[in-house]
This record gives C-alpha cells, structure tokens and sequence, in this order.
C-alpha cells in the first residue's frame, strides 16, 4: 500500500496529510469497513474507481470524486453507512470522514497530486 498527502495545485495547500490509496482489490474490499472513526487530515484514496458502498460501515463519509487529470469534479457529503453511489465522469475517489471543514465545494475543477511518502520501520515517516 502507498502512503503520502494530496496537494491543492496551484499552491500545494495540503487537504490530507495522512493518505491511504488503495489498489488492490483485498484493499479496496476491506477500505474503511475496520475502521471506528478518521483523525482531521486522514484520507483513503481509491485510484481507477468510480463507486463507492459503506456496508458495514460504522460512520459517515465524505466522497470526492477526481477526473483522469485528477481534478476535483464531485463531492458528496454525509454520505451515511449503508448507502451506495456511482459518481459520474469520475475516474478515482478519495474518502474521508464526514464533516471535512474545507469548501471543498469551491474547489471544483482544481486539480490535486499526491506525494509520496517512504515507509519506515514505525510506520509513515
């Protein structure tokens, strides 16, 4: 699994710092469904993605969906457990807890990147 942040472009503003993305499909399987909660910042990425369920979840979601240039063109926010959606014209999608305090609403058409970190012995370095 890779780790690393997501960065707003122009300005590199950093919207998660602590970013979980998901490729494999045990990983993509599992994603949040062994999680309680998120800490403010944390995220899991799912590239090559466009639909989401949170069966068994035990929170809701905020969704953001990316275009292949992975610019911000949809957000769903509140999404409860239980629920399913498609977002359309969507290539990846990032979640978070819901309750995310930026307007990632007035961030539409923005493009993001994502860094990468190295993992250490700890854990993300």
């Amino acid at each position: 699994m890779k780790y690393g942040r997501l960065l707003l472009h122009p300005e590199q503003f950093c919207l998660w710092h602590e970013v979980h993305v998901l490729t494999s499909f045990p990983q993509r399987l599992v994603g949040l469904l062994t999680q309680r909660g998120l800490p403010r910042g944390h995220a899991y990425w799912f590239p090559s993605c466009s639909a989401v369920h949170s069966w068994g979840m035990h929170f809701a979601l905020d969704i953001i969906g990316l275009d292949r240039q992975q610019r911000i063109v949809e957000i769903r926010r509140n999404v409860q457990p239980s629920s399913v959606l498609r977002l359309k014209g969507v290539s990846s999608i990032i979640e978070c807890e819901a309750g995310y305090p930026y307007p990632l609403e007035s961030m539409c058409g923005r493009r993001v990147t994502f860094e990468e970190r190295e993992v250490g012995y700890e854990g993300v370095i």
